[in-house]
């Protein structure tokens, strides 16, 4: 059933296939990039929440020849209307004025005071460019744990300052979220630590990867953590998995990842948040037209009963 579903998604994408094509010829690019500029990063009522990763912009870019703009263009062509960011990005400011929205940052911050040679900006200097980009909320990955290896007493300390982080932020109107983090140094690889930030910091919400936890290889189960945080999850990040190799990403809806359960189950929910494309495989603007055709038919369909 999972092969059928991505045949159909593909199938689906020949329209904006063809019309990629007819950019990759320099008939539209330059004016894809114009119309997303031009109509802004408004979401139509009842349209999907579709963002990517920054680096789908660049990577399209770099791939096709053409300018970031016209990139985005593309990208805001076949639904996608916001894009996550680093908020130490050299470019942000350019690609925020291309029509895709800054949806979220995903902010490491460097609370040990480790000098590692980090890109990492202080928390007051994220939380300023968040609020003067409108970016309405800040993803947290916390320091790894200082010898690599669980390390309750320091988890302890890193609580203290995420507390901090999301006072702060709320006094700026920005959300912050916690993701399920696939590094197993960090303390977001593991469920109990998740549960505690959900636990005690009550103004948190949960940004839910699909794919981190499988990656951490502890055999923890992302759909058991997303009913723990269930109406408090914040924000969607989907990527895929080998079967053979929890390491190894395959493109939306190949890998052993259950992306289309938790789609589906989130969708019956109140949430009306956004859906992060995280991992493009191969030719990215290509991957990019099949995973948000994929995408949408997983939102569309009837729910389970």
């Amino acid at each position: 059933m999972k092969k059928l579903i991505v045949f159909l998604a593909i199938a689906s994408s020949y329209v904006a296939i063809g019309a990629v094509q007819d950019c990759e010829s320099g008939k539209c690019a330059a004016v894809c990039g114009k119309a997303a500029s031009a109509i802004g990063s408004r979401v139509a009522a009842g349209e999907p929440k579709i963002s990517v990763f920054a680096s789908f912009i660049r990577r399209i870019a770099q791939q096709r020849g053409i300018s970031k703009a016209e990139a985005a263009g593309l990208l805001y062509g076949m639904g996608v209307r916001g894009f996550d960011a680093g908020p130490a990005d050299t470019d942000l400011d350019e690609l925020s004025a291309t029509g895709l929205k800054p949806i979220n940052f995903f902010y490491f911050p460097n609370w040990f005071g480790r000098k590692d040679g980090s890109k990492s900006i202080s928390p007051d200097a994220c939380l300023a460019r968040a609020a003067e980009l409108g970016v309405p909320r800040i993803m947290v990955v916390p320091p790894n744990f200082t010898d690599g290896q669980d390390n309750p007493d320091e988890f302890e300390k890193i609580l203290v300052h995420m507390k901090d982080f999301v006072a702060k932020a709320k006094e700026r109107s920005i959300i912050v979220t916690v993701e399920d983090f696939g590094g197993t140094r960090n303390c977001c690889s593991y469920m109990k630590y998740l549960k505690r930030f959900l636990d005690e910091i009550p103004d948190i919400r949960f940004a839910l990867d699909t794919g981190n936890l499988y990656f951490a290889g502890r055999g923890e189960d992302i759909l058991e953590m997303m009913a723990y945080a269930k109406g408090r999850v914040g924000h969607v990040h989907l990527k895929d998995q080998a079967a053979e190799d929890n390491r190894k990403y395959v493109t939306l809806g190949l890998g052993a990842v259950p992306n289309e359960q938790v789609v589906k189950a989130i969708a019956c929910t109140d949430y009306d948040g956004w859906y992060t494309l995280e991992n493009p495989v191969g030719d990215v603007l290509n991957d990019s037209v099949r995973q948000v055709a994929l995408l949408k038919s997983w939102l569309a369909a009837e729910p389970a009963k």
